[in-house]
């Protein structure tokens, strides 16, 4: 038994205290200066700063309603109903925020009662959930990775599934820790960096820019996915007609494929989504893709369209979006009065 407890000490013993001190320095040092879901995805210590200074500018409260149980949506009255994904999630930082403040009653669909915002808007509509009582316009929003994808699984016949929502690695986890290793060794990270030609971000590192590693994994809408594209498109707006609704598409823009072009000596494949869809849907007044309004305030030396520390767009790209919604908006009567769309921008 002595001789057991002896060599416990110096083989397990050691490994042990190294796997508790990696726990440690990652749950007390690490883990709490994880920002935006950059950081919290690779293990990357951003620190707080660079969103504190961002929140400075933000709209203080959120301003529109989230709806959370699908009975609340015959119970609604309002002048738009937003459907999207994590793009359609940020809050106050949100275009729907923005959409609010420009004077419009908004509501958004909480992203844990659905898998597609397509099919499920789809069947909101064509089960008379949702109609012209309930909402006026729906906004429909899906970023560019994932569009072709979902589009691929649209069907009539279907019923979309309430997607679930992956567990957190609690921080004082192993897996946590091992994550961290794999993370930082650049073995198994989310995450790809790239340097950028000019400061894009008001970060400590301005040049830098981490983006999600699915940016690159689908890029964008194959030939044998056009005709279904078009008929998706069609048929949501057919029912949407039906329902005496107006449907926007909204296509969000990856941070790759807004920054892309500004990468040096780029040797990541390129992305072509939102030139896909421009191409195949072609000019549209119900079709708002993000990048032919974001990528020029990028030009113009605009710094946080995207988050530097996250996948996400921030608040001045929002606003940008929510302007461009709200022009679109301003033209279906049935939203604004007459004097009302005239102060519009």
């Amino acid at each position: 038994m002595k001789r057991f407890l002896i060599k416990i000490t110096y083989t397990v013993l050691p490994i042990w205290l190294i796997i508790v001190g990696c726990v440690l320095y990652i749950s007390l040092y690490i883990s709490p200066r994880m920002s935006g879901d950059i950081g919290r995805l690779a293990g990357i210590p951003f620190g707080h700063e660079y969103d504190d200074n961002l929140n400075k500018y933000l709209i203080k409260d959120t301003l529109f309603h989230t709806v959370v149980n699908i009975d609340e949506l015959k119970q609604l009255n309002v002048q738009v109903l937003t459907i999207g994904d994590s793009f359609s999630q940020q809050g106050n930082s949100g275009y729907q925020n923005y959409l609010c403040s420009k004077g419009l009653t908004v509501a958004n669909v909480s992203r844990e009662l659905f898998s597609s915002p397509i099919q499920y808007t789809y069947n909101l509509m064509n089960e008379t959930y949702i109609d012209s009582t309930t909402a006026k316009i729906i906004i429909v929003e899906c970023v560019g990775r994932t569009l072709e994808g979902i589009i691929a699984k649209f069907d009539v016949e279907k019923q979309d599934v309430p997607q679930q929502t992956p567990k957190v690695p609690n921080k004082w986890s192993v897996s946590r820790a091992r994550d961290y290793i794999l993370f930082r060794t650049h073995l198994n990270s989310p995450i790809l960096i790239a340097e950028l030609n000019n400061d894009y971000f008001s970060s400590e590192e301005p040049r830098k820019l981490y983006f999600f590693k699915d940016d690159i994994q689908f890029l964008g809408i194959n030939k044998n996915m056009e005709e279904k594209t078009k008929y998706v498109f069609n048929v949501l707006s057919s029912k949407a007609e039906e329902r005496g609704i107006k449907i926007l598409w909204l296509i969000a823009v990856d941070k790759y494929d807004l920054y892309q072009d500004y990468i040096i000596d780029n040797t990541f494949p390129r992305m072509t989504v939102s030139e896909d869809i421009n191409r195949i849907i072609g000019i549209s007044p119900d079709l708002v893709i993000s990048k032919q309004y974001l990528k020029p305030l990028v030009d113009q030396g605009i710094k946080d369209v995207f988050l530097f520390n996250d996948t996400h767009w921030s608040y001045k790209a929002s606003e940008a979006i929510a302007d461009e919604l709200i022009s679109r908006i301003a033209k279906n009567n049935n939203v604004f009065p007459s004097h009302e769309r005239e102060d519009l921008p």
